[in-house]
């Protein structure tokens, strides 16, 4: 049985491989831009937490808070403590460095 196979197995085995080529040509793109798109949701959510516990720091302490850089998950945040504007509310910014080496950065206002 094996000796009339003239050439059977490797006509399947090359049709195979040429399916799991194509298969992992089009799912791994796609799997490295969900991958990218998790690690920038994440960043954006510390961000924020940074962002807020900020504020909450604002409304405890009364004396001024000054710039400074933290690192969480292995990335570099830098909180930047704005002047009060005519309403006496101060601008908090966290800036930093996205998935893609662009710069990002959320705001918001204290109460």
């Amino acid at each position: 049985m094996w000796l009339n196979n003239k050439g059977f197995f490797m006509s399947e085995l090359l049709l195979s491989l040429s399916a799991w080529l194509m298969a992992t040509g089009i799912l791994l793109p796609i799997a490295i831009t969900l991958l990218g798109h998790s690690m920038q949701i994440r960043q954006e959510a510390d961000a924020l937490h940074l962002l807020y516990d900020r504020l909450q720091e604002m409304k405890l302490t009364p004396e001024p808070l000054e710039d400074s850089s933290i690192e969480r998950n292995g990335r570099v945040f830098r909180v930047k403590v704005g002047a009060a504007d005519q309403e006496s509310r101060v601008k908090v910014c966290v800036e930093f460095d996205g998935f893609n080496k662009t710069s990002s950065f959320k705001c918001a206002y204290s109460e």
